[in-house]
């Protein structure tokens, strides 16, 4: 099993670059060694980044079963093998996601040339559906990009490479579209505990459950998968100093689920979870475990949970707006926060890129963050005035 001490790997390539070195060896022996220590010291930073999450369930079988045991809402779309939605044989493992609507697809394709699988989109228009698009703004290395699913804002997107900034094998990444041309932000490698040495192929995020799914085939036997279940967090949560380095390390590996639960505020949380998941499984309708819409507190005396509760005609239009703006200014919260993670140990090459798009998304994030406390209060005040 991999230890995933990569602090002392990164000491041990250290010390063997030197020996290397005072040997005189040929300089191409001791390149290879620097990107070994380049890799393990990202690694290692990585490692410490770890997002802390609560896995309330895991499940072995087939990879060719896995979307079998993925639940997933209507309104969170649809996963599918490229070979079912269009009834053709595919020896690739292409996959696509269906959005809600079932107007847009995002699919990996094979290229003509012959390279490794890419993401493309493609859009209903009227009956038929238009020709696919590779994606702008990806990595176009020579490496394979499949597994992709879109969160409900229609604008984040996971999907899992092989390329060079992967851990080991696939690893899952993230993206956000970037305006109306249909290009997207440097993808970002969401870390452990999602990604792994070995493949890790799918995240899905019900985020109307409250419920996500992983797939890796870590400590699986060949063609077999892992599927964890587990409770998403609404902004990216990590370990704290509390931690020891051996306990970060069997958190990153996912060692065991049950020492994920010590990290739930209380025992209601995994049961309500489960039950979740079970309606899921069950296939029984969301309103069965339906959750507030929003919580949102007027005063000391009065928390509203949907727009039926506000009296203010304009305090409950405003708060349409907060509620866009909000999911906006989340999702761009949590997107700066990968890519400034990432920054700290890209290559200085791919480090001028990242702080461009960093200084791209500061620019919309600080004012819409801005505007969302404005906004905030905008509501309490007509909604208390209304009360009066």
């Amino acid at each position: 099993m991999v230890a995933y001490d990569f602090e002392h790997a990164a000491e041990l390539l250290s010390t063997e670059i030197a020996r290397q070195n005072k040997l005189r060896r040929p300089t191409a022996d001791v390149d290879s060694l620097e990107t070994l220590l380049d890799e393990a010291q990202r690694i290692a930073t990585k490692l410490h980044a770890t997002e802390r999450i609560i896995v309330i369930d895991s499940l072995v079988c087939p990879k060719k079963d896995m979307l079998k045991a993925i639940h997933l809402t209507r309104e969170s779309g649809r996963l599918d093998t490229y070979a079912s939605t269009y009834h053709t044989h595919d020896t690739l493992g292409a996959m696509l996601y269906e959005n809600e609507l079932a107007n847009k697809r995002y699919l990996a394709m094979a290229t003509n040339n012959g390279a490794p699988l890419r993401l493309a989109v493609t859009d209903k228009i009227g009956e038929r559906w238009s020709k696919p698009t590779y994606l702008n703004g990806l990595d176009e290395e020579v490496c394979s990009q499949n597994y992709p699913f879109l969160l409900s804002d229609g604008v984040t997107l996971y999907y899992a490479s092989d390329g060079a900034e992967s851990i080991g094998g696939y690893d899952i990444f993230v993206t956000r579209a970037d305006g109306e041309d249909g290009s997207f932000l440097v993808p970002e490698n969401v870390g452990f505990p999602f990604n792994s040495p070995d493949n890790d192929y799918l995240l899905a995020i019900d985020e109307l459950a409250q419920l996500g799914w992983l797939v890796t085939d870590r400590r699986q036997p060949e063609d077999s998968v892992c599927i964890y279940t587990f409770i998403p967090n609404a902004t990216r949560e990590v370990y704290g100093d509390d931690t020891t380095e051996e306990q970060l390390r069997a958190m990153a590996r996912l060692t065991s689920i049950r020492d994920t639960w010590g990290y739930a505020e209380d025992t209601t949380v995994l049961e309500e979870a489960r039950q979740r998941l079970a309606d899921r499984r069950a296939g029984k309708p969301f309103g069965h475990f339906q959750q507030p819409d929003f919580t949102f507190v007027i005063d000391d005396h009065r928390t509203y949970l949907q727009l039926s509760d506000f009296q203010s005609p304009r305090a409950r239009e405003m708060m349409q707006n907060y509620l866009q703006l909000h999911k906006d200014v989340e999702t761009d919260g949590v997107m700066l926060q990968r890519l400034r993670d990432n920054y700290a140990t890209a290559q200085p090459n791919q480090r001028r890129q990242l702080a461009e798009t960093i200084r791209r998304l500061e620019n919309s994030y600080y004012p819409n963050l801005q505007r969302l406390q404005n906004l905030a209060k905008e509501i309490r005040n007509a909604e208390i005035s209304k009360s009066k």
